[in-house]
């Protein structure tokens, strides 16, 4: 229908002639594409993203930070909001490093590889091969984490911000982190890259949709 305001209306009868009609408004709204390596705001909240070159992929340069805060004593489910966690309950903590999002969550509930999830409109969650395509920009998973560390330089710029374990544990906050993809393995399972501040490497895990993990976001195209 296009950008804009729509009303669409639903009418209906009963078997006795009675009749009635409900209507809603839906706002369509476009996001404006932007040069990578400038930075993005998300029309939806406003929130301000860097973004960076890294090769042939345009990434985000700093961990999404969208939806409402919940706390760890709730489950992020299917009800229309979206949720988020921020490390050890502390909501300075999503302002700095992002918010912690379980896997069916991040993916709006609809498990086809590549969708925007909770990204912005124009981004997506990357896939496990787009993840390989960057590991190999910085000469392979075994050398990669490292230099996606490096909060310094123009990149990645992974910070080491934490995750919280099947809505029970924080663990490793100022050590590691992990990243989630849109790629599934298993009806309840789905692939994951960690890193952390004592080994050059990227790990690949296969993590418990549960989990909750930081989002990096990609531009489509």
């Amino acid at each position: 229908a296009g950008a804009g305001t729509h009303t669409i209306t639903y009418s209906y009868a009963n078997a006795f002639g009675c009749q009635s009609s409900k209507h809603s408004h839906i706002h369509s709204i476009t996001q404006s594409l932007i040069p990578c390596s400038t930075n993005l705001t998300d029309i939806r909240d406003g929130k301000v993203y860097p973004t960076v070159q890294i090769g042939a992929q345009c990434w985000m340069a700093a961990n999404l930070n969208r939806g409402t805060q919940i706390t760890s004593l709730q489950v992020q489910f299917d009800n229309c909001v979206d949720e988020k966690y921020c490390f050890g309950n502390d909501e300075a903590k999503c302002s700095k490093y992002g918010g912690l999002y379980q896997w069916d969550e991040m993916m709006r509930y609809d498990d086809t590889p590549a969708g925007q999830g909770l990204c912005p409109p124009g981004w997506h969650i990357p896939t496990e091969s787009e993840w390989t395509i960057l590991l190999n920009y910085y000469k392979g998973a075994s050398r990669a984490g490292e230099p996606m560390l490096d909060t310094l330089m123009a990149g990645f710029r992974a910070h080491t911000s934490g995750v919280f374990y099947l809505n029970s544990t924080w663990s490793y906050s100022g050590f590691a982190t992990i990243f989630w993809t849109s790629t599934p393995w298993s009806a309840i399972t789905a692939i994951s890259h960690g890193m952390n501040v004592y080994d050059f490497s990227v790990s690949v895990y296969l993590s418990s949709r549960a989990n909750a993990f930081s989002i990096r976001c990609l531009k489509d195209g």
